[in-house]
């Protein structure tokens, strides 16, 4: 490496671009391959989130490329986003931590992320914590 060479910068929260949200949701994620087709999935629950992208805490890794994610918005109505996988971490507590960047267009992206933020806010401010406030299929 050269003197002019300086090697890459991790991404922390100071150098991200856009701001991120401190959420509690759960997300179901299907994890899929090179041809985007799933190879595994599961639940996990968004951290935070940003316009372009999540974090997501999950039991085990992600160790695929690309995932789908999908979520309930304030109305029970499922939202979807595609994503990329930008790293999964195991932390100190033992479940995996996943970076994942959104790949749709603009406004699908701010879609999934406002509906997350939105549904977070909810369910606090009706005092759920978890999916109290999901209406299920016996509901109907």
């Amino acid at each position: 490496m050269s003197s002019e060479e300086k090697p890459p910068k991790e991404k922390t929260a100071e150098s991200r671009v856009d701001t991120r949200v401190e959420t509690c949701n759960l997300v179901s994620f299907l994890c899929l391959d090179a041809a985007r087709k799933p190879v595994h999935q599961g639940m996990g629950k968004a951290l935070d989130v940003s316009k372009n992208g999540l974090m997501l805490e999950s039991s085990g890794p992600i160790d695929t490329d690309y995932v789908s994610l999908l979520s309930a918005d304030p109305d029970n109505s499922l939202v979807e986003i595609l994503g990329q996988v930008a790293y999964s971490r195991q932390s100190q507590t033992g479940s995996y931590k996943t970076g994942i960047k959104f790949i749709g267009n603009s406004d699908e992206n701010i879609r999934f992320a406002t509906s997350l933020i939105k549904s977070f806010h909810y369910r606090r401010k009706r005092g759920l914590t978890g999916l109290e406030g999901h209406k299920t299929a016996s509901d109907s």
